[in-house]
Protein backbone atom coordinates (compact mmCIF):
# COMPACT_ATOMS: atom_id res chain seq x y z
CA UNK A 1 0.00 0.00 0.00
CA UNK A 2 2.90 2.37 0.70
CA UNK A 3 4.44 1.64 -2.70
CA UNK A 4 1.13 1.83 -4.56
CA UNK A 5 -1.63 3.89 -2.86
CA UNK A 6 -3.92 3.24 -5.84
CA UNK A 7 -4.54 -0.26 -4.49
CA UNK A 8 -6.65 1.25 -1.74
CA UNK A 9 -9.08 2.73 -4.24
CA UNK A 10 -10.48 -0.61 -5.47
CA UNK A 11 -12.35 -3.14 -3.34
CA UNK A 12 -11.08 -6.73 -3.51
CA UNK A 13 -14.35 -8.05 -4.97
CA UNK A 14 -15.15 -5.01 -7.10
CA UNK A 15 -15.80 -6.27 -10.66
CA UNK A 16 -14.37 -4.78 -13.82
CA UNK A 17 -17.02 -2.88 -15.80
CA UNK A 18 -17.09 -1.99 -19.48
CA UNK A 19 -16.14 1.60 -18.61
CA UNK A 20 -12.90 0.25 -17.14
CA UNK A 21 -12.16 -1.69 -20.34
CA UNK A 22 -13.01 1.39 -22.40
CA UNK A 23 -10.73 3.55 -20.26
CA UNK A 24 -7.84 1.11 -20.68
CA UNK A 25 -8.25 0.77 -24.44
CA UNK A 26 -8.72 4.50 -25.12
CA UNK A 27 -5.77 5.70 -23.04
CA UNK A 28 -3.28 7.21 -25.54
CA UNK A 29 -0.39 6.74 -23.11
CA UNK A 30 -0.80 2.96 -23.53
CA UNK A 31 -1.14 2.76 -27.30
CA UNK A 32 2.57 2.97 -27.96
CA UNK A 33 3.30 0.14 -25.54
CA UNK A 34 0.63 -2.00 -27.18
CA UNK A 35 2.28 -1.42 -30.55
CA UNK A 36 5.69 -2.22 -29.10
CA UNK A 37 4.26 -5.49 -27.80
CA UNK A 38 2.97 -6.29 -31.27
CA UNK A 39 6.19 -5.75 -33.23
CA UNK A 40 9.15 -5.79 -30.82
CA UNK A 41 9.47 -9.55 -30.37
CA UNK A 42 8.86 -10.52 -34.00
CA UNK A 43 12.52 -10.18 -35.15
CA UNK A 44 13.67 -12.99 -32.84
CA UNK A 45 10.56 -15.18 -33.03
CA UNK A 46 11.24 -17.08 -36.29
CA UNK A 47 14.94 -17.41 -35.49
CA UNK A 48 14.11 -19.04 -32.15
CA UNK A 49 11.27 -21.15 -33.58
CA UNK A 50 13.35 -22.46 -36.47
CA UNK A 51 16.58 -22.84 -34.50
CA UNK A 52 16.77 -26.65 -34.47
CA UNK A 53 15.45 -26.88 -38.04
CA UNK A 54 18.01 -24.33 -39.24
CA UNK A 55 20.81 -26.21 -37.52
CA UNK A 56 19.72 -29.50 -39.09
CA UNK A 57 19.63 -27.90 -42.52
CA UNK A 58 23.16 -26.65 -41.93
CA UNK A 59 24.26 -30.25 -41.55
CA UNK A 60 24.09 -30.91 -37.81
CA UNK A 61 22.50 -34.13 -36.56
CA UNK A 62 19.23 -34.14 -34.62
CA UNK A 63 21.05 -34.73 -31.32
CA UNK A 64 23.65 -32.04 -31.99
CA UNK A 65 20.98 -29.59 -33.11
CA UNK A 66 19.08 -30.07 -29.84
CA UNK A 67 22.26 -29.71 -27.79
CA UNK A 68 23.24 -26.57 -29.67
CA UNK A 69 20.07 -24.82 -28.50
CA UNK A 70 21.32 -24.84 -24.90
CA UNK A 71 23.81 -21.93 -25.25
CA UNK A 72 21.10 -19.57 -26.55
CA UNK A 73 18.77 -20.46 -23.66
CA UNK A 74 21.51 -19.89 -21.08
CA UNK A 75 22.53 -16.63 -22.78
CA UNK A 76 18.96 -15.32 -22.73
CA UNK A 77 18.57 -16.08 -19.03
CA UNK A 78 21.73 -14.11 -18.27
CA UNK A 79 20.96 -11.16 -20.54
CA UNK A 80 17.31 -10.91 -19.48
CA UNK A 81 18.12 -10.88 -15.77
CA UNK A 82 20.97 -8.41 -16.28
CA UNK A 83 18.77 -6.05 -18.29
CA UNK A 84 15.95 -6.26 -15.73
CA UNK A 85 18.34 -5.58 -12.85
CA UNK A 86 19.83 -2.60 -14.67
CA UNK A 87 16.38 -1.21 -15.48
CA UNK A 88 15.35 -1.45 -11.84
CA UNK A 89 18.63 0.01 -10.61
CA UNK A 90 18.53 3.05 -12.90
CA UNK A 91 14.70 3.29 -12.80
CA UNK A 92 14.61 3.55 -16.59
CA UNK A 93 12.51 1.62 -19.11
CA UNK A 94 12.70 2.99 -22.66
CA UNK A 95 16.44 2.82 -23.31
CA UNK A 96 16.71 -0.63 -21.74
CA UNK A 97 13.97 -1.93 -24.05
CA UNK A 98 15.73 -0.12 -26.91
CA UNK A 99 18.98 -1.91 -26.07
CA UNK A 100 17.25 -5.28 -25.99
CA UNK A 101 15.83 -4.67 -29.47
CA UNK A 102 19.00 -3.08 -30.85
CA UNK A 103 20.95 -6.21 -29.86
CA UNK A 104 19.26 -8.04 -32.74
CA UNK A 105 19.75 -5.51 -35.55
CA UNK A 106 23.49 -5.93 -36.35
CA UNK A 107 23.12 -9.70 -36.10
CA UNK A 108 20.35 -9.68 -38.71
CA UNK A 109 22.55 -7.51 -40.93
CA UNK A 110 25.32 -10.08 -40.56
CA UNK A 111 22.89 -12.89 -41.44
CA UNK A 112 21.93 -11.01 -44.59
CA UNK A 113 25.48 -10.23 -45.69
CA UNK A 114 26.99 -13.65 -44.90
CA UNK A 115 27.60 -15.46 -48.23
CA UNK A 116 25.66 -18.63 -48.93
CA UNK A 117 27.34 -21.99 -48.38
CA UNK A 118 29.66 -23.11 -45.57
CA UNK A 119 30.47 -21.04 -42.49
CA UNK A 120 28.26 -23.31 -40.37
CA UNK A 121 29.78 -22.29 -37.05
CA UNK A 122 29.55 -18.63 -37.99
CA UNK A 123 25.84 -19.03 -38.74
CA UNK A 124 25.39 -20.97 -35.53
CA UNK A 125 27.00 -18.10 -33.57
CA UNK A 126 24.72 -15.51 -35.16
CA UNK A 127 21.58 -17.58 -34.62
CA UNK A 128 22.58 -18.25 -31.01
CA UNK A 129 23.18 -14.56 -30.29
CA UNK A 130 19.84 -13.59 -31.83
CA UNK A 131 17.97 -16.29 -29.90
CA UNK A 132 19.73 -15.28 -26.68
CA UNK A 133 18.91 -11.58 -26.97
CA UNK A 134 17.98 -9.66 -23.79
CA UNK A 135 14.28 -10.47 -23.57
CA UNK A 136 12.68 -7.21 -22.41
CA UNK A 137 9.08 -8.40 -22.14
CA UNK A 138 9.21 -8.09 -18.30
CA UNK A 139 10.40 -4.48 -18.64
CA UNK A 140 7.54 -3.52 -20.96
CA UNK A 141 5.08 -5.26 -18.63
CA UNK A 142 6.36 -3.30 -15.64
CA UNK A 143 6.33 -0.12 -17.75
CA UNK A 144 2.63 -0.68 -18.41
CA UNK A 145 1.96 -1.44 -14.77
CA UNK A 146 3.68 1.71 -13.50
CA UNK A 147 1.88 4.01 -15.91
CA UNK A 148 -1.70 2.80 -15.37
CA UNK A 149 -2.09 3.86 -11.69
CA UNK A 150 -5.50 2.21 -11.30
CA UNK A 151 -5.60 -1.46 -10.24
CA UNK A 152 -8.46 -2.50 -12.53
CA UNK A 153 -6.97 -0.63 -15.46
CA UNK A 154 -3.63 -2.30 -14.77
CA UNK A 155 -5.17 -5.76 -15.02
CA UNK A 156 -6.93 -4.90 -18.29
CA UNK A 157 -3.88 -3.30 -19.90
CA UNK A 158 -1.67 -6.22 -18.87
CA UNK A 159 -4.10 -8.74 -20.35
CA UNK A 160 -4.49 -6.67 -23.53
CA UNK A 161 -0.74 -6.34 -23.89
CA UNK A 162 -0.17 -10.08 -23.46
CA UNK A 163 -2.81 -10.92 -26.08
CA UNK A 164 -1.16 -8.47 -28.49
CA UNK A 165 2.23 -10.08 -27.83
CA UNK A 166 0.76 -13.47 -28.76
CA UNK A 167 -0.62 -11.97 -31.98
CA UNK A 168 2.88 -10.70 -32.72
CA UNK A 169 4.26 -14.21 -32.13
CA UNK A 170 1.73 -15.58 -34.61
CA UNK A 171 2.85 -13.02 -37.18
CA UNK A 172 6.50 -13.82 -36.52
CA UNK A 173 5.97 -17.53 -37.06
CA UNK A 174 4.76 -16.85 -40.62
CA UNK A 175 7.75 -14.84 -41.86
CA UNK A 176 10.13 -17.70 -42.67
CA UNK A 177 8.88 -19.56 -45.75
CA UNK A 178 9.98 -22.92 -47.17
CA UNK A 179 11.01 -21.40 -50.53
CA UNK A 180 13.40 -19.07 -48.68
CA UNK A 181 15.31 -21.83 -46.86
CA UNK A 182 17.93 -22.60 -45.70
CA UNK A 183 19.31 -19.06 -45.33
CA UNK A 184 16.00 -17.12 -45.25
CA UNK A 185 17.48 -14.00 -46.81
CA UNK A 186 14.09 -12.53 -47.68
CA UNK A 187 12.71 -13.40 -44.24
CA UNK A 188 15.69 -11.84 -42.47
CA UNK A 189 15.27 -8.65 -44.53
CA UNK A 190 11.67 -8.45 -43.31
CA UNK A 191 12.82 -9.04 -39.73
CA UNK A 192 15.41 -6.26 -40.06
CA UNK A 193 12.74 -3.82 -41.24
CA UNK A 194 10.47 -4.76 -38.32
CA UNK A 195 13.42 -4.38 -35.94
CA UNK A 196 13.99 -0.80 -37.13
CA UNK A 197 10.25 -0.11 -36.75
CA UNK A 198 10.36 -1.47 -33.20
CA UNK A 199 13.30 0.75 -32.25
CA UNK A 200 11.50 3.79 -33.61
CA UNK A 201 8.27 2.91 -31.77
CA UNK A 202 10.09 2.64 -28.44
CA UNK A 203 11.65 6.08 -28.88
CA UNK A 204 8.33 7.59 -30.00
CA UNK A 205 6.58 6.15 -26.94
CA UNK A 206 9.21 7.72 -24.70
CA UNK A 207 8.73 11.11 -26.35
CA UNK A 208 4.95 10.85 -26.04
CA UNK A 209 5.20 10.18 -22.30
CA UNK A 210 7.65 13.06 -21.89
CA UNK A 211 5.22 15.35 -23.73
CA UNK A 212 2.30 14.26 -21.51
CA UNK A 213 4.40 14.90 -18.40
CA UNK A 214 5.36 18.38 -19.60
CA UNK A 215 1.72 19.14 -20.39
CA UNK A 216 0.67 18.07 -16.88
CA UNK A 217 3.50 20.02 -15.30
CA UNK A 218 2.43 23.26 -17.02
CA UNK A 219 -1.14 22.83 -15.78
CA UNK A 220 0.08 21.90 -12.31
CA UNK A 221 2.31 24.96 -11.99
CA UNK A 222 -0.58 27.25 -12.91
CA UNK A 223 -2.46 26.13 -9.77
CA UNK A 224 -2.05 27.82 -6.40
CA UNK A 225 -0.87 25.95 -3.31
CA UNK A 226 -4.45 25.83 -1.99
CA UNK A 227 -5.75 24.45 -5.28
CA UNK A 228 -3.04 21.79 -5.30
CA UNK A 229 -3.87 20.72 -1.76
CA UNK A 230 -7.60 20.52 -2.53
CA UNK A 231 -6.87 18.61 -5.72
CA UNK A 232 -4.69 16.03 -3.94
CA UNK A 233 -7.18 15.56 -1.08
CA UNK A 234 -10.00 14.61 -3.44
CA UNK A 235 -9.75 10.82 -3.16
CA UNK A 236 -12.79 10.16 -5.35
CA UNK A 237 -11.39 12.18 -8.24
CA UNK A 238 -8.04 10.50 -7.74
CA UNK A 239 -9.66 7.13 -8.29
CA UNK A 240 -11.71 8.23 -11.28
CA UNK A 241 -8.94 10.04 -13.15
CA UNK A 242 -6.15 7.52 -12.59
CA UNK A 243 -3.07 8.30 -14.63
CA UNK A 244 -4.76 11.40 -16.07
CA UNK A 245 -4.34 13.20 -12.75
CA UNK A 246 -2.18 16.31 -12.89
CA UNK A 247 -0.04 15.14 -9.97
CA UNK A 248 0.75 11.79 -11.64
CA UNK A 249 3.88 11.50 -13.75
CA UNK A 250 4.49 8.81 -16.34
CA UNK A 251 7.58 6.65 -16.04
CA UNK A 252 9.81 6.26 -19.06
Amino acid sequence: MRDDPAKGLTAIKEPVAWKDVHAAWTDPSMWGLYFVGLVAYIPATPVQSYLTLTLKRLGFSTFNSNMLTIPSAVLQIITMLSLAFSSDYFNERAFHAFFGEFWIMPLLVAMLTLPDGGRDWGRFSLVTLISGYPYFHPIISSWLSENTFDVKKRAITAATYNVIVQIGSLIGSQIYRSWDSPYYKHGNAVLLAICVLSLASILVQRQVLMYLNRKKERQWQMMSAEEKAAYQSDAEARGNEGNKRLDFRFVY
